[in-house]
């Protein structure tokens, strides 16, 4: 695993632009050349890593991370429920009794689903 970032442009506290190395020299050869500065490795991904230019450090939003990552499986099932309303569903829903019941049931999980976001 490369435990060694180095980070070469950045704007509003975020990495642009960057290179790992498994090595703190080859990661300090390549800020030498192509400037930046060399930090360690934070946990998650470039998207919610946090850059403190002055300390020449990144850090790991986890929270916001829970968050982008509980809205994907939130937004997954709502997808998946969506799915489930095929033509033949939907005019189930119209012919009977039984099919209107389904799809408001499905409706109202859909609608659970969205309260979580």
């Amino acid at each position: 695993m490369k435990n060694h970032i180095a980070v070469v442009t950045l704007s509003d506290n975020k990495v642009t632009k960057f290179q790992d190395f498994d090595a703190a020299e080859d990661a300090a050869a390549h800020v030498a050349s192509y400037g930046g500065f060399v930090a360690a490795k934070p946990d998650g991904t470039i998207d919610h890593w946090t850059v403190d230019a002055d300390k020449k450090t990144l850090t790991f939003d986890k929270s916001a991370s829970d968050t982008a990552a509980n809205h994907r499986t939130v937004m997954s099932e709502i997808h998946r429920l969506e799915a489930l309303e095929t033509p033949r569903r939907l005019a189930e829903s119209v012919l009977s009794g039984e099919g209107k019941t389904w799809l408001t049931a499905n409706r109202d999980k859909i609608a659970t689903e969205r309260g979580k976001l």
